[in-house]
């Protein structure tokens, strides 16, 4: 999980997870990861094939969050578990760990990015709406942005991850073969703690508490409630993606803060990494959070199961009542 640490800090960085047991952690990330990645594609396959779901405009945040998700689940855990068992990383190349490295710190950056940017357009979708009724405003204010918060995020780690203008130093029996030699570029490591974390986590904090106290000043007036009536799904599907972001990363960053500014004490280098370890829960958590806010499809898969456990017990009632009759 990112969080723009060095070496500088005294411990390396590969030991950063040191005052968790090892076991400990091979057996919550190896028990939670493959549910979670079923449950990933199970959300993903009713969002994308279930045109409803598929062109609805607030599910589109999320579906690209589960794709980031997804690959979270798939690439880095899974690599992080084998480190734990085998003490070596399982492919031992610098391209796998430019991957791993992609991933688990460009990847994981994505999420903020892309939370910040629902927890904006929520406004307009809420309180806004009319914004959205012609073809040029949704490209305008809806797949325009998203389509360039996507795209920066991708193309700038791949470009400080696979292309730096520093040397990676690849350790095949830590975590993530190290960390990426940017982290220790005072310029690129200080630009994406800023602009690809800090800021993210702000503006996620900002536009939804703004979200919750416009909901409030507005309760009383009709037309606003019939608005929450309306709107009610996507505003509680954000604000709980948004929550369990932050009550697992937000202490990890406040954390990190003096650990980045050169700010050292027993106490922080030991907390830190047990606060650093709960950011995997975020990958871990957020498809059922997200299952959750859409009712829509556990509820419906819930009566198909219903009916089908009611059709077979019917057969046997009935069964049983014809063997009870007298001959």
């Amino acid at each position: 999980m990112s969080t723009n640490t060095s070496n500088n800090t005294g411990d390396t960085f590969g030991n950063i997870y040191r005052p968790i047991p090892p076991k400990i952690r091979f057996w919550l990330l190896l028990l939670l990861d493959i549910p979670a990645v079923l449950c990933s594609f199970f959300l993903l396959y009713h969002l994308l094939l279930k045109r409803d779901l598929r062109q609805a405009l607030h599910n589109h945040v999320v579906i690209l969050l589960l794709f980031v998700i997804l690959s979270v689940l798939l690439i880095d855990v899974p690599s992080y578990i084998v480190v734990l068992s085998t003490g070596y990383v399982w492919l031992a190349f610098p391209w796998f760990c430019n991957i791993w490295s992609f991933v688990s710190f460009g990847l994981f950056d994505m999420i903020a990015i892309l939370m910040a940017l629902g927890s904006m357009e929520r406004h307009i979708l809420v309180f806004h709406s009319s914004w959205m009724n012609s073809t040029r405003n949704r490209f305008l204010f809806h797949y325009l942005p998203l389509t360039l918060v996507t795209f920066y995020g991708i193309v700038f780690y791949i470009w400080v991850i696979f292309f730096p203008s520093c040397s990676n130093i690849y350790d095949y029996s830590q975590p993530y073969c190290g960390y990426p030699c940017y982290f220790d570029q005072q310029i690129v490591g200080n630009y994406d703690f800023i602009v690809n974390v800090y800021i993210p986590m702000l503006t996620i904090v900002i536009f939804n508490v703004g979200l919750i106290v416009r909901q409030i000043r507005q309760k009383k007036r009709i037309d606003q409630i019939i608005q929450w009536r309306k709107h009610r799904k996507m505003i509680v599907q954000m604000l709980s993606v948004c929550c369990l972001y932050l009550i697992f990363y937000l202490p990890c960053l406040i954390s990190a803060i003096p650990i980045h500014l050169g700010f050292l004490n027993n106490f922080l280098i030991n907390l830190f990494p047990v606060l650093a370890f709960n950011a995997y829960f975020i990958p871990l958590l957020m498809p059922y959070v997200v299952l959750a806010s859409l009712p829509s499809i556990w509820q419906k898969w819930a009566i198909i199961k219903w009916m089908k456990t009611q059709n077979r017990v019917a057969p046997v009632m009935a069964t049983a009542t014809v063997e009870r009759r007298p001959q």
